[in-house]
């Protein structure tokens, strides 16, 4: 009896961690479609900020994306690597956040780049993040 309970535990907690970010009003997220579209028109106008672990960047990750190897944005280290990028945002840009679940790291580098001047309409999350992707309608502007 105690293996099947802890069987079901392992489970909700899988399926728990597993699932979708809630979204949380505080942020402004984009979504892949509207990403995809914006980097077609004019990339020079967007800047994508992907935080996400060394390993899942190199498998994946947006074309033109600026690896940080920032995840999840909680040292003074991870959060140097954010501001490196300060100096070369232009205030007409669009930042996007790209986290590999567009979670907990990307409020993180998002609130960094709130409280360090970058205006809130132009600071987005990237809903899902990369691991949401949805690969199969929008393979265009990947880079594996």
């Amino acid at each position: 009896m105690r293996g099947i309970l802890l069987s079901l535990l392992a489970i909700l907690v899988f399926v728990g961690c597993g699932g979708k970010v809630k979204e949380n009003p505080k942020y402004n997220y984009i979504t892949a479609e509207k990403t995809a579209e914006l980097m077609r028109e004019d990339a020079s106008k967007l800047v994508l900020i992907d935080i996400q672990e060394k390993d899942d960047f190199e498998e994946e990750h947006l074309k033109g994306a600026i690896a940080t190897y920032a995840y999840p944005v909680k040292t003074e280290d991870e959060k140097a690597r954010l501001r490196a990028l300060l100096a070369d945002i232009k205030a007409d840009q669009k930042v996007i956040i790209i986290c590999p679940r567009g979670g907990g790291g990307a409020d993180r580098a998002y609130d960094f780049y709130l409280e360090n001047g970058i205006a809130k309409e132009n600071l987005f999350t990237l809903k899902d993040g990369q691991y949401g992707w949805p690969r199969d309608s929008i393979s265009d502007v990947l880079d594996k």
